[in-house]
């Protein structure tokens, strides 16, 4: 044998050596987003015991939530997400993402949630006075090191309810994480980006960083894993009808292979231990939500296109909730009626789902006549006439106070209306331009409860308000 043949076979040798002599290793990561609150089985979600029951089955090595987490339903938004993290707990959460949703109940509740979950809440670019959020978690997943990175989307700061996020800063995402890579790189074998961002954040943070290979995203539809280069990213859907399973093989702790499929979970047997956990909180939201208000001595009506009971009865009670001279309340659903008989606590919930707050401000004449042209609104302490007929914006007829009182294009006039119709809802810009501006933190269904609870008797009337010619 010559000695060039005698140098291949050593090398072939040592080659051969070191491949039987590298450890494959095997983690599963389990994901979930958007659950928002729904942590009982529904039309549209599982219910988080049978979740718990696939987790228990599949006994992952990571289990992490890529945020929208509380707010969204009764149970949770009752108890500002408390359920939500109790159920967590008892699945054996790891970590946890930060998005608007998590701000919903306010900088205090979620601080109280942080407080009480048994895993890090993460966001490396949400600056906020919560110090229980974490910039990352690094986790030991047999014997591989897992820097798990938060994320937070700056549109945080612009869709949040300003009275929840007035206090919180979002920076740039791929900013943050060229400052915090190299803090966790030498910490870590593999960096996952645990994101409550827009897709084409993700995308600009694959692209940016090839690095990191990983990225769990939270967005509303179970969707197939997208692939930017080397970087998966991935995503479970919302409600928790489905839970993200991630297979990763490392070899000699070197990142070689992802493998994803979202794992159904209707028919699953709900786990009895998690189902306990919401016995209490299901008891007693069932027992306020059957409490009677008031009675309603006929069925009562709401419409977008008139006048209406229901429309007149909520912005009556929002008037008298803050004493303003007139309030102007977007008209909704007509289908969410009041039936005749008594009206519970659960029928406040129907007709009004939404967290929305009570906001005063102090708008011209001019202001107000170009709300009223636009549209039927609930209102109270104006009565107006509407022409339909008209384009949108020019079918105000006449607007005058309760008294008579014809509206002053320049003088100025207290008004009460929403958090909604103040940053803008149903196209409404005026209210961002109203002087002496303050969200009351009052939300607009208590404002409503209290009123019927104070009436006590309800009858379909109507007073003429609102007069719509077609």
């Amino acid at each position: 044998m010559t000695s060039a043949s005698i140098r291949v076979l050593l090398i072939l040798v040592a080659i051969a050596a070191a491949l039987h002599g590298a450890t494959e290793i095997h983690v599963v990561i389990m994901h979930t987003n958007d659950i928002r609150g729904h942590v009982l089985p529904g039309p549209e979600a599982a219910g988080s015991a049978r979740l718990a029951t696939i987790v228990r089955q599949m006994k992952p090595d990571l289990m992490l939530d890529a945020g929208g987490m509380f707010s969204g339903t009764l149970i949770s938004d009752m108890f500002l997400g408390a359920p939500v993290i109790q159920v967590m707990n008892g699945i054996g959460y790891d970590a946890a993402a930060v998005g608007a949703n998590e701000f919903r109940f306010g900088i205090h509740a979620l601080a109280e949630r942080a407080r009480e979950a048994n895993f890090p809440l993460l966001s490396a670019n949400a600056d906020s006075p919560i110090s229980e959020l974490q910039v990352a978690g690094i986790f030991n997943a047999q014997d591989v090191r897992i820097a798990v990175i938060g994320l937070t989307s700056e549109e945080l700061t612009r869709t949040g309810h300003p009275q929840n996020v007035k206090y919180v800063d979002v920076a740039d995402a791929a900013r943050t994480l060229e400052a915090v890579l190299p803090r966790v790189r030498d910490r870590a074998d593999c960096i996952v980006l645990l994101t409550n961002v827009t897709r084409a954040e993700e995308q600009r943070l694959a692209r940016g960083f090839p690095e990191v290979r990983l990225i769990i995203g939270a967005h509303d539809d179970a969707e197939l894993p997208v692939r930017i280069g080397q970087t998966t990213i991935v995503s479970a859907g919302k409600f928790g009808k489905y839970v993200g399973r991630l297979d990763l093989t490392f070899n000699d702790n070197k990142l070689s292979r992802i493998e994803s499929r979202l794992v159904p979970l209707e028919g699953v047997q709900p786990d009895p231990a998690i189902a306990k956990l919401l016995e209490p909180y299901e008891a007693k939201l069932n027992e306020m939500l059957q409490q009677v208000l008031g009675h309603a001595v006929g069925d009562l009506s709401r419409s977008t296109a008139q006048e209406s009971h229901i429309g007149n009865l909520l912005a009556d009670a929002v008037r008298a909730k803050t004493g303003t001279a007139i309030a102007l309340i977007n008209a909704a659903d007509p289908q969410a009626g009041i039936r005749k008989g008594p009206i519970t606590s659960r029928t406040v919930f129907e007709v009004l789902p939404f967290e929305n707050t009570l906001v005063t401000m102090r708008l011209s004449g001019a202001q107000i006549k170009r709300i009223l042209g636009r549209t039927v609104m609930s209102l109270s302490g104006v009565r107006v006439k509407l022409d339909v007929t008209k384009p949108e914006g020019k079918r105000l007829v006449s607007a005058r106070l309760e008294d008579g009182t014809p509206i002053r294009d320049k003088d100025f006039y207290s008004v009460t209306t929403n958090d909604f119709l103040l940053m803008g809802g149903d196209g409404y810009t005026e209210f961002a331009e109203g002087i002496d501006v303050e969200d009351t933190g009052i939300l607009m269904r208590d404002a409503f409860a209290e009123h019927i609870a104070r009436l006590g008797t309800i009858a379909p009337r109507l007073d003429g308000r609102i007069q719509v010619s077609r």
